[in-house]
């Protein structure tokens, strides 16, 4: 991250609350696994605390900045061991007494907040970056949203603060002031202000081409730049302002725009699996580099690669020379379904070497992965190593391998069960690759 702070909010129900909470207290295998010290993490929780306040009260406050800052400072404690006032309380505890939209599916927001990791970090900084990541949250919306926040203390990354939050505000009507809890109203409302409006675009149907929407007196129509996309580049552009005004780190820099869709930063497991395809990939290329054979070295990783593409080459080899006995006699019909089977068959040589690659930790991962609720860096392990798989698998092919198949189209079905009889095409011991 270096010198560039960044911001990223996703929403939540009981489901995740509880996931969190288990991360809190290390009960998760992630989050086990990051630990490599023994310190509680800081925390944030007034309504744990024995004079909660009244989240009523707090939304029709207008303090100062100064006391803003005395009211957090006050609930900021390392997290005792022997609590269990658990995030899901403390977020019932803020939205008591306040009404919601009965289409909302979810019930709260949480934003991670990464502070630039150029700064140097001691206890004071610790609880300002905790303490600056709540007053940030509650000004950007609306004023009483936080109820709960933890810095992590036993990571190796300690520049991070989870805010847990649900916008409180009132809202006035002839019946009177009523206070309500919304996820979407202040994000969309500081995109608004930030972006304001554009001309709304479609494609047109003949040409293809993007084209402005007309009202019917031919003026362009008018629309918010407040979707998702623009949500966060404001929460973005926020973050930034504040710290470099608010918690006066004034050398810290807006992080680059992303120019696609996908998501904002990997998990430490994403991040972990992609830096392991990336190793595997360039260990393979550099293997059927025949120019740099004589240069291996003798990493384990170097080993296995090796091993592998040589014992896959030999079994290519070996098929490859039994079906060209008996290629000319295969019908048609006959050599379409070989084919089937031999990819078949390299698909499970692909998984089979994919799995041997893996470290023995990788490889827990993977499989408490599969009960966990979120795959994707399962997902981005598998497709990435199947890929240079793959190109191991067609490198070491015999190129004459595919003509001698193509050739047994013009075999007569006549020989087909003559010659199935007399000579397997493919081992007892399997298909081959």
């Amino acid at each position: 991250m270096g010198k560039s702070g960044a911001a990223r909010v996703k929403s939540g129900d009981l489901a995740y609350a509880t996931a969190m909470q288990s991360h809190e207290e290390r009960l998760d295998y992630a989050g086990a696994k990051r630990r490599v010290r023994d310190v509680p993490p800081l925390i944030y929780s007034p309504y744990a605390a024995l004079e909660a306040p009244d989240p009523d009260r707090e939304t029709r406050a207008n303090r100062s900045r100064k006391d803003r800052l005395l009211c957090i400072d006050r609930f900021i404690r390392p997290r005792p061991a022997d609590t269990n006032f658990t995030i899901w309380d403390a977020l019932q505890s803020h939205i008591a007494g306040a009404r919601k939209s009965k289409a909302a599916k979810k019930e709260f927001l949480h934003a991670f907040l990464q502070y630039p990791t150029d700064l140097e970090l001691d206890a004071k900084w610790e609880r300002i970056m905790l303490r600056q990541a709540v007053e940030f949250i509650n000004l950007t919306y609306g004023g009483n949203a936080v109820f709960h926040a933890r810095l992590d203390r036993d990571e190796v990354g300690r520049h991070g603060v989870d805010v847990f939050f649900a916008p409180r505000y009132e809202k006035h009507t002839k019946a009177g002031v009523t206070q309500w809890v919304s996820l979407s109203k202040f994000s969309k409302e500081n995109a608004r202000r930030r972006y304001q409006k554009r001309e709304k675009r479609k494609r047109d149907s003949k040409t293809g081409d993007m084209v402005t929407v007309l009202d019917k007196s031919g003026k362009p129509v008018m629309i918010w730049n407040d979707s998702g996309k623009f949500q966060g580049r404001a929460l973005q552009d926020a973050w930034h302002e504040h710290l470099q005004d608010s918690a006066h780190i004034k050398w810290a820099e807006r992080g680059k725009r992303k120019r696609g869709n996908d998501p904002d930063c990997l998990s430490p497991e994403e991040y972990a699996a992609q830096q392991e395809a990336q190793k595997l990939r360039a260990e393979v290329d550099r293997q059927l580099d025949d120019e740099k054979l004589d240069q291996f070295g003798d990493t384990t990783l170097q080993k296995t690669a090796s091993k592998l593409i040589e014992k896959a080459g030999e079994r290519a080899s070996n098929e490859a020379i039994l079906a060209s006995k008996h290629i000319e006699e295969v019908a048609r019909r006959d050599a379409e379904a070989m084919m089937d089977r031999v990819f078949e068959g390299a698909k499970a040589d692909a998984d089979a070497i994919t799995h041997a690659l893996l470290s023995d930790d990788a490889r827990k991962f993977v499989e408490l992965k599969k009960e966990n609720e979120s795959l994707r860096a399962e997902v981005i392990r598998q497709s990435q190593i199947i890929q240079l798989i793959s190109r191991v698998l067609r490198s070491v092919l015999p190129p004459k391998f595919r003509n001698l198949v193509k050739s047994a189209y013009e075999a007569g079905r006549l020989e087909q069960k003559r010659v199935s009889s007399e000579v397997p095409l493919f081992s007892e011991d399997g298909p081959p690759i």
